[in-house]
């Protein structure tokens, strides 16, 4: 019998765990009944869309709570975010949302979509 050394050890004990570790990606994924997916709900959010077009009329208004919500119900947005003047933002782009950016007084100075 001849003694293979500490390597050959390191080997067989890597080999049993590489194999160990790749047991869980060969075993099957259990089934999902077909009515559970069927049944499922799925959440369903309005159309995105925001014309902001529609609300250019905003323009020099003093903005209050009242006037955001029926600026974003004649825009068809589903959103709407009064940003005062110098405040930070998030920069993603949101096609369903209507931003009214106000000036330093509290009017609107500008109406886009995003």
């Amino acid at each position: 019998m001849t003694h293979k050394g500490p390597a050959h050890g390191r080997s067989a004990w890597l080999l049993a765990c590489s194999a160990a570790m790749m047991l869980p990606a060969c075993s099957a994924t259990p089934a999902v009944p077909k009515e559970a997916v069927a049944t499922a709900p799925t959440p369903v959010e309005p159309a995105a869309g925001c014309n902001a077009r529609s609300v250019q009329d905003l323009v020099g208004q003093h903005a209050s709570a009242l006037i955001a919500e029926g600026a974003r119900q004649r825009a068809g947005a589903v959103r709407v975010r009064m940003i005062g003047h110098d405040q930070m933002v998030t920069r993603e782009y949101d096609p369903g949302r209507l931003n009214l950016q106000l000036d330093p007084q509290g009017r609107v100075a500008r109406v886009y979509c995003g």
